[in-house]
């Protein structure tokens, strides 16, 4: 009766790991009943894998058994429920002894972690991706960009960076209000999305300020194709509340290793190449490294306001 009453399943075997009973919580988690169960070597009852290869992990009974320790499995794993559903477990095992000492059996007991593995997920997300958009953050671009300088030295390729802002941003959210400004975020998060490569990273920096990490850039003409493919993706008018939105970005390039070779100077030279872009005009991309720029064709953007006014 105590035993049926926890949460945990708990398992016993005898001293060759079969099953000599099931708790109400066992029986729940295994999809077993006692009498299905009973018998059967354990790990054909608590079927264990690994959460992310899926390959099977061995139940540490048996090993409990055969060294006299208490044993228990790494971190994600998972158990395979009878109708091959899948349940995140933390699972040790204690062996039983006999009044002499003699180890006749083991005991397993297993404990159902989803919601904590869930939680830790959230958590995990809230801090390395951006709220708003669902885009890495500022710490999680770092980490990756840290990894792209290590992997391009050592194999002595090339990637781009580019820095993006969008241009009169700020006067979306004093006309239409910060939730207006909150969606177009988003569907300029989006757009970058599709100018990019799976391959590729595009982060909120903050703001209206994205970065893109274009990988295996065997030269600056990649960054700028995709350069000018953001320039005309977030120019193109955006309907938010049946309002048509219109704004233009400016976009700077750095190229790893011309440019720079550590990750806070590549994205000094981006920010710069940017900044010089929004000097000269907006709506344009720029090289860090050379005078190549290009206006975006629809230059009258640069001279409307974001409902599509024309601006004084």
């Amino acid at each position: 009766m105590t035993l049926d009453s926890i949460g945990d399943a708990v398992v016993s075997t005898d001293f060759r790991g079969h099953v000599t009973y099931l708790n109400k919580a066992a029986q729940h988690l295994t999809g077993f009943p006692q009498e299905a169960a009973s018998g059967r070597p354990i790990g054909e009852v608590f079927r264990l894998v690994d959460a992310v290869s899926r390959r099977p992990v061995a139940c540490p009974v048996a090993e409990s058994i055969i060294e006299n320790q208490k044993r228990s499995v790494g971190a994600h794993c998972l158990l395979v429920h009878r109708e091959n559903t899948l349940v995140p477990v933390d699972v040790s095992a204690t062996p039983i002894h006999d009044p002499l000492g003699g180890v006749v059996g083991a005991v397993l007991v297993a404990h159902d972690v989803t919601a904590a593995r869930e939680l830790a997920d959230r958590l995990a997300r809230l801090a390395l991706y951006d709220h708003l958009t669902g885009l890495p953050n500022r710490t999680l671009f770092a980490d990756r960009l840290e990894r792209a300088i290590g992997l391009a030295k050592r194999a002595g390729d090339c990637f781009s960076l580019l820095y993006i802002d969008l241009d009169n941003f700020k006067e979306v959210n004093d006309s239409l209000g910060h939730q207006a400004g909150d969606q177009l975020l988003q569907l300029a998060a989006d757009r970058l999305l599709h100018c990019v490569r799976d391959s590729d990273t595009v982060s909120r920096q903050g703001g209206d300020e994205f970065l893109a990490l274009l990988m295996n850039c065997r030269n600056l003409d990649a960054g700028i194709l995709c350069a000018q493919k953001i320039v005309d993706a977030l120019s193109a008018p955006y309907t938010i509340d049946g309002k048509q939105v219109r704004l233009s970005a400016s976009v700077g390039i750095a190229l790893y290793p011309s440019d720079a070779t550590d990750s806070h100077s590549l994205v000094r030279a981006a920010d710069a190449a940017m900044y010089r872009g929004k000097c000269a005009g907006r709506g344009r991309y720029e090289c860090f490294s050379t005078t190549t720029s290009v206006l975006q064709s629809k230059s009258h953007v640069d001279r409307m306001d974001p409902t599509g006014r024309p601006a004084d």
